[in-house]
């Protein structure tokens, strides 16, 4: 049975088998990066305004739990599925960042002895994977991203001398303004991969309407 052609009761053509008809319907998966960037970017900011002294730590919180943790953890998982370690690595580390982060404030922050300590090593954590991070990330080409790590690697390194040295808000507003740069930068970069992904913008002449050609089949 292995071996032998399935042919129609009709036409007696062949018919495609099992591994055939699975071939034909397998779908490309998409791009996890723009999602994890749109995370990233929303919850870069919304810390940069709390950075600055503009917005209170609830904000900062809901959003780094769900935006943050949750979407970027979903984009993780979508990157593991399609064999992305580096997309994997990369949005997973900032999503347990934003999740474990929110937790500590929300729940430890108010009893800790020393919150500025505890921040201090938080950052240094995360800025060594940072470092790291971004090192791999020069092996990718993608210039916009490198952008986007050595801005929120400024960030991490001037909280943590705002935590470490108690040196004030100047600071934090100088990790601030990276971060809105950083936020800026992953935005402009999760919406070129967007566009990058949608067919061409086909003007029909007859009739003036603007019309997206449709991707035909690859055999």
């Amino acid at each position: 049975m292995g071996g032998e052609v399935l042919r129609s009761p009709t036409t007696g053509t062949g018919l495609p088998g099992e591994n055939e008809m699975a071939n034909t319907m397998q779908v490309t998966p998409a791009n996890p990066l723009p999602f994890g960037l749109l995370c990233y970017g929303v919850c870069v900011f919304i810390l940069s305004g709390f950075l600055w002294g503009a917005l209170e730590p609830q904000a900062l919180i809901g959003y780094a739990v769900f935006t943050g943790g949750a979407g970027m953890l979903l984009a993780a998982v979508a990157a593991y599925r399609s064999g992305n370690t580096y997309a994997t690595t990369l949005l997973g580390g900032y999503g347990v960042f934003w999740a474990s982060t929110a937790f500590y404030l929300w729940f430890f922050a108010g009893k800790s002895a020393n919150m500025s300590a505890d921040l201090a090593w938080i950052v240094v954590a995360f800025g060594i994977f940072t470092a790291y991070m971004l090192v791999a990330t020069m092996r990718t080409g993608l210039q916009t991203i490198e952008l986007l790590m050595g801005l929120l690697l400024v960030l991490f390194a001037f909280v943590w001398i705002a935590m470490a040295f108690h040196t004030g808000a100047w600071a934090l507003k100088i990790a601030a303004v990276a971060g809105v740069l950083s936020a800026l930068d992953a935005w402009y970069e999760s919406f070129r991969e967007i566009m990058a992904t949608l067919p061409p913008v086909v003007h029909a002449a007859p009739t003036g309407r603007a019309t997206t050609a449709t991707p035909q089949p690859t055999s």
